[in-house]
């Protein structure tokens, strides 16, 4: 949708803020010596898909079909909830809780090199049968909307939790099984035997078909590319502001290009490339324009009270034993404003503005922030730790930072829960001594 660019000074300034504060967040970040991959990811999703896009539809007069749901005042407020969000985010990251004296944090370390073996085993085995169910390789390589509908047929009559689940441990489970394959055979120099050669090979070649950029997401195609460069970049600042650098360029240059892969062959939008800020603005970076519209919904329809919360919570719970089980809240939003689509995001502002207005966007990103701070000061610590594996989840949470960010919150819960299992059943923790480096 496009129309003539017409905005006041004052309106221009509003969403110029955002943009301006997440952009001085992010070179902060680029700036001082510690890597911190979690709050590097949040504030240039924030820059990204909460800055510069807004600030290009308002200039540009282009948008988005979804954005004409909601008045212009409501749009400023959209802005006010980013912005308390990303000061809430921000204090809390860099409060400094008080250590106990004389103590020092678990160091997480690989059980053993079996347990891994036996984990990539397993997430082989998974990974084949996720490709034969889904319909073959050729799914995976055809568009995004084909290998959706292929796996909608997956198990029809187990419902969408049960399908979660299968495509979450297919992605999910080879993904870290090559992390930590790559972390054993560079960090801890484990001699490789004829087994660990061939479950390699299956991990890398499962990755290439289930995870590649063609079927998958934008946004999982950046939580991968981070789980997989953050291990090998450990304490490296360059190479760490090179990548955010670089998946900031990617994002608003090559990234809308991609929706050349979203449809079937020959169906696909035309792509307009006259103007790069005119094809971010009408591309599908619709956050900014859903949390307009979850306000929306919620100026007509009132609070949820927790109740998203706790659907995405339980979303294992299959709608057979749970009838009122919530909908998604990019679904609840979509139906609201009549949508065709109802498949629309949902980003954690809008998911904590939908349950509990200006309290939960104040409490979510305040827990956000807080443990942000925790998992970058254990990255810190664990890249330069010989044997720790601890900045393995770290990498992998960082990326998965933007599927949450991203949201919906249910639709992110069932890759989140395999990570977290996967994560748990490799690692173990030892103490370590004062004085340990």
């Amino acid at each position: 949708m496009t129309s003539e660019a017409a905005y006041t000074d004052s309106e221009f300034l509003i969403r110029y803020s955002a943009l301006l504060y997440s952009a001085f967040r992010l070179s902060v970040i680029l700036w001082r010596d510690e890597v911190r991959p979690v709050a590097g990811v949040f504030w240039m999703f924030v820059y990204i898909c909460l800055g510069v896009v807004p600030l290009a539809q308002l200039s540009t007069g282009a948008s988005t079909i979804l954005a004409v749901q909601v008045d212009d005042a409501t749009l400023q407020a959209t802005t006010a909830i980013t912005l308390l969000g990303c000061i809430s985010f921000d204090i809390a990251y860099h409060i400094r809780l008080a250590a106990k004296g004389g103590t020092t944090a678990p160091v997480a370390t690989l059980r053993s090199m079996d347990t891994l073996r036996i984990f990539a085993g397993i997430a082989v085995l998974g990974g084949l049968v996720y490709v034969a169910q889904v319909g073959g390789i050729s799914v995976f390589f055809a568009s995004r909307q084909e290998a959706g509908q292929a796996l909608d047929q997956v198990s029809p009559d187990s419902g969408q939790a049960a399908r979660a689940i299968i495509s979450a441990f297919g992605s999910v489970a080879c993904l870290v099984g090559l992390i930590f394959y790559i972390h054993a055979v560079r960090l801890l120099r484990s001699s490789l035997n004829l087994l660990d050669t061939a479950l390699m090979v299956a991990l890398v070649g499962l990755n290439v078909i289930v995870n590649n950029p063609i079927s998958n997401s934008r946004y999982w195609t950046l939580a991968v590319l981070f789980g997989l460069i953050m291990p090998l970049i450990g304490a490296r600042k360059s190479f760490f502001n090179l990548a955010i650098i670089g998946g900031v360029v990617a994002a608003i240059f090559l990234f809308p290009l991609s929706d050349i892969t979203r449809r079937a062959a020959g169906t696909g939008a035309l792509l307009q490339t006259d103007s790069v800020w005119r094809m971010i603005s009408t591309k599908d970076y619709d956050q900014f324009s859903m949390l307009a519209n979850t306000l929306g919904f919620t100026r007509d329809e009132g609070f949820t009270w927790g109740n998203q919360f706790l659907g995405a919570l339980l979303f294992w719970v299959p709608r057979v034993i749970w009838p009122t089980k919530p909908l998604d809240s990019g679904v609840e939003v979509g139906l609201w404003m009549n949508s065709a689509n109802v498949n629309l995001s949902s980003p954690l502002w809008a998911e904590a503005w939908i349950n509990f207005g200006v309290a939960g966007v104040i409490l979510s990103f305040a827990v956000l922030g807080l443990l942000s701070r925790r998992l970058d000061s254990g990255f810190g610590a664990g890249a330069l730790s010989a044997g720790s594996v601890g900045y393995l989840g770290v990498s992998i949470f960082s990326g998965y930072m933007f599927i949450l960010l991203r949201g919906s919150l249910l639709q992110s819960m069932g890759r989140l829960m395999i990570l977290a299992l996967a994560i748990a059943f490799l690692s173990g923790t030892v103490k370590r001594k004062p004085g340990d480096s």
